[in-house]
């Protein structure tokens, strides 16, 4: 909704679009009231609902449903008609003015009537519809949506498709422009999206935007912004004038039947440049449209605007570069913030993405089975300096693109997406789907079946129309002599994950970018596993537990299975044993699996010897209290893993590489724009204390570039680190690499484990120091006598910035806490480290009485 300013002189009551919110909902079987006239009234059960909202969001704020309720109190979002009614008056409406009823979002076989008049029918949850109601409004009015059966128009007739995909329960989905979520048993909660998902608005301002297309490019450093917009106004349009920053222009104005078409272009000298977070400052600028219509000035917020350039290199693989800077991008595919709204609460979307930034995430990927997110998701991206890949809303299934109807409805749906992205400066890769190439090469389908011609001609052709300066991709994964091969082009690597690799093979398998990759069943912090099982001791046979893990629909194993095959590859145990006779110590080592194997598999990409340029985790957050692929849980607490892939994902990073017999590498990373002066320091420890072999180099890393040693160019002579030639015992069972600053900050540190087992527990003397740096924030100091492994804080109702991390013997480190989601705890709980026999208890003290 664009936002307008409107002065004294003209009347304010209708001077913004007015919000229909609050409304009344029931439930009806399928098809037994064609319109409201037929609609039983007396016997409906109706109760309170909202807009934006769900059928489930106002199921659940009545008490009538809850996510977490037993099998028998299933929702039936797909297998009723839904009813939603409201009212709202207009009899001071200004005479002659007109006026249109806005709907943001509606999902998915709508149809609405006002004051009994059929005024639009609906069948694409993606679209925004405008419906001039002027000549259909009454002093009072009645306004009535009827949200039908999903279930019913599956089981219209309809042709086969040509191959059939597991990932739904029902093929003919493809014919319907809907999410995905909640229809996938494999692994989304079955809460399926219904009702008025965004918002519904009257808009009877005097000068309304109703249409409006901005698009930024830099060309030889001049930012140059294009302009297309209509507007509807009873006034004579006297000027129009487009502003940027203390830049401006007059642009033109037509009349055409619509009312007015304007379009236009600024130049900008040497505007800021917006780069993502990780390499420079995602520079803003703000963007508004001047009016004068009949000799009063109106004043519309277009947001906020940035410049960048964008290259795409598919030589061997995929990179982007964004202001001629490559880039290595890493971070996560996204969901949703709350799989019940879709859309979420505006605090808790910021939480998510604030989050992402501070992990080091540089781009995000919407998959084709999500929603197109809103407006707020990608204001946020732009602030924070985080790239979006976007998928079109199309999925494993082989849609018919070449029905007339069809065709004409994702193309409106793919130009008025294009349209509300396009001046987004984070938004850079549009991709035509999710594993629809996959899927169909997979099911031996020939190479002609496997890309049509909506996705290789027509989509990217609107892309490079509607939204230039970005990149296009066919499909993900797609590139390969077969999509799925993870050595060229856009891959989905699951080698270390699902399909039980090694992280030795990552070199073999060369993945050049990974829009997927490493998916694990991983594991919440406590307060979640009991929510989960109820309140009842966590137990992984707990049948919600199992449930609710994710899993291949046909396959006979999960994600459970694969995180316990790797729990036996790094610590050496039975996880069956172990789980069987000590659950608390299953879950400990379970909790930290998937992060170390995520590090070590990035440890990989970005070293000097790799050709990787990208790498996107499966999931960004779950979608319900789960072990689940997310790196945060539903209510957006990170996970073990988030806190690993934080560590590995920094500007400025050692990493450390096994190279077999020539011993490990360090990597030394810098990606910002100045000269990195650092020293970096090898240290090899035995028994956690004593330490064989200590010693630094000083290096310099070039700006955006890194450098790599030999372990025997820091040491100065032959130490078998990763004890490859196996001379006897092993001399040391830990290597700390890290890199100082020149102030001896640390700045990061990297770590190798040469004989892998189960950590002993073995008392330590730690020394914690709390104090209060600000509301409910806390920074607490931390050292001990000897190393420890995974340290983690056990507290309710703050966030570390750090956790489940290695201390080195005798070094001091600093943890941020602030408060999560305003619980009101007391700073108080408990430090554990898979090597330390019991967990200590920490708190913070007042020194006020």
């Amino acid at each position: 909704m664009t936002h307008v300013e409107i002065p004294p002189n003209v009347s304010t009551h209708w001077a913004a679009p007015k919000l229909l919110s609050a409304w009344q909902c029931c439930a009806q079987p399928p098809g037994a009231a064609l319109a409201p006239a037929l609609l039983n009234h007396t016997a409906a059960d109706w109760f309170p609902a909202t807009a934006p909202g769900t059928v489930a969001q106002a199921l659940q704020a009545q008490g009538r449903w809850q996510p977490d309720a037993p099998s028998e109190a299933t929702f039936e979002g797909d297998e009723k008609d839904w009813w939603y009614a409201t009212t709202f008056a207009a009899s001071d409406l200004p005479v002659g003015q007109s006026c249109e009823l806005v709907f943001e979002g509606l999902a998915t076989i709508a149809e609405v009537w006002l004051n009994g008049q059929h005024i639009l029918t609906a069948e694409n949850m993606f679209r925004r519809y405008r419906v001039d109601v002027t000549n259909h409004l009454q002093p009072n009015n009645d306004l009535v949506i009827a949200f039908r059966s999903l279930r019913e128009r599956l089981h219209q007739r309809r042709p086969r498709p040509r191959w059939k995909t597991n990932l739904v329960n029902h093929q003919q989905l493809r014919w319907q422009r809907t999410t995905l979520l909640g229809r996938i048993p494999g692994w989304s909660p079955p809460i399926t999206a219904v009702g008025p998902w965004r918002a519904i608005w009257l808009d009877a301002r005097p000068v309304r935007l109703t249409e409006s297309h901005l698009n930024c490019a830099i060309e030889h450093g001049t930012g140059g912004v294009t302009f297309r917009a209509q507007v509807q106004t009873n006034f004579p349009l006297e000027q129009a004038v487009l502003c940027a920053g203390t830049t401006q222009t007059l642009i033109s104005a037509e009349r055409n039947e619509n009312g007015w078409r304007l379009t236009g272009r600024l130049s900008i000298p040497d505007p800021p440049l917006w780069f993502p977070h990780t390499h420079g400052a995602p520079e803003l600028t703000d963007c508004t449209l001047q009016l004068t219509a009949g000799g009063t000035s109106f004043s519309f917020s277009l947001g906020r605007i940035g410049f960048r350039s964008l290259e795409v290199s598919q030589e061997n693989g995929f990179a982007l570069r964004v202001n001629g800077v490559p880039l290595y991008c890493r971070g996560a595919c996204w969901t949703v913030s709350d799989i019940t709204t879709l859309d979420g609460a505006a605090d808790s979307l910021a939480h998510d993405l604030r989050l992402a930034r501070e992990a080091g995430v540089n781009l995000l990927r919407i998959g084709g089975t999500m929603i197109y997110e809103s407006d707020r998701f990608y204001e946020l991206c732009d602030e924070l300096g985080i790239l979006v890949w976007q998928d079109f809303m199309f999925a494993n299934m082989d849609y018919p693109v070449t029905d007339a109807g069809f065709a004409a409805e994702i193309e409106a749906e793919a130009v008025g997406e294009l349209k509300r992205l396009a001046r987004h400066p984070s938004l850079a890769v549009y991709c035509g789907n999710s594993e629809v190439e996959q899927q169909a090469a997979m099911l031996g389908m020939s190479a002609d079946l496997q890309r049509n011609d909506w996705f290789a001609e027509r989509l990217p052709r609107l892309c490079a129309e509607y939204h230039p300066g970005t990149a296009y991709v066919p499909s993900s994964p797609s590139g390969g002599a077969m999509p799925f091969h993870v050595g060229e082009g856009i891959a989905h690597y699951y080698g270390v994950g699902a399909y039980l690799r090694s992280p030795r093979e990552l070199r073999q398998a060369n993945v050049k970018f990974a829009t997927e990759c490493l998916g694990f069943a991983n594991l919440p912090e406590m307060e979640t596993l009991s929510a989960i099982t109820g309140g009842a001791l966590p137990t992984t046979h707990h049948p919600r537990w199992k449930a609710r893990v994710p899993r291949d629909t046909g396959s006979g194993w999960d994600f459970e299975d694969v995180r316990d095959f790797y729990l036996q590859e790094l610590f050496g145990v039975d996880p069956v044993r172990l789980r069987s006779f000590d659950m608390p110590r299953y879950l400990q080592l379970s909790s930290v699996v998937p992060g170390e194997m995520m590090a070590r598999v990035f440890a990989e990409w970005r070293s000097t010897s790799s050709h990787n340029r990208g790498g996107l985790v499966w999931f960004y957050k779950d979608l319900w209290p789960a072990t689940g692929w997310g790196i945060l849980d539903n209510l957006g607490l990170p996970k073990a893993a988030y806190y690993y892939l934080r560590r590995s994902w920094q500007p400025q990073q050692i990493t450390l590489t096994d190279e077999g017999l020539d011993g490990l590498h360090l990597h030394l990373v810098n990606e910002t724009a100045q000269p990195l002066r650092a020293t970096a320091e090898l240290l090899l420890l035995k028994d956690g204390q004593t330490p064989i072999a200590r010693k630094e180099a000083p290096c310099e890393i070039p700006p955006r570039s890194a450098i790599a040693l030999r372990s025997e160019d820091v040491l100065g002579q032959f130490f078998d680190v990763n004890y490859a030639y196996r001379f006897g015992p092993p001399k040391h069972d830990v290597v700390i690499a890290t890199l100082y600053d020149e102030a001896r900050a640390v700045l990061s540190e990297a770590f190798y484990f040469p004989c892998p087992g189960t950590p002993t527990p073995t008392d330590a003397e730690v020394n914690i120091h709390v104090t209060e740096t600000g509301d409910e924030q806390y920074q607490l100091v931390l050292s001990a006598n000897r190393f420890l492994q995974s340290v983690n804080f056990d507290l309710s109702g703050f966030l570390p910035d750090d956790n489940y991390f290695h201390l080195a013997p005798h070094r001091e480190k600093t943890i941020h806490f602030r408060r999560f989601k305003n619980q009101a705890k007391k700073f108080s709980g408990y430090i554990a480290a898979l090597n330390l026999k019991e967990p200590i208890k920490f708190a913070w003290q007042s020194t006020h009485a």
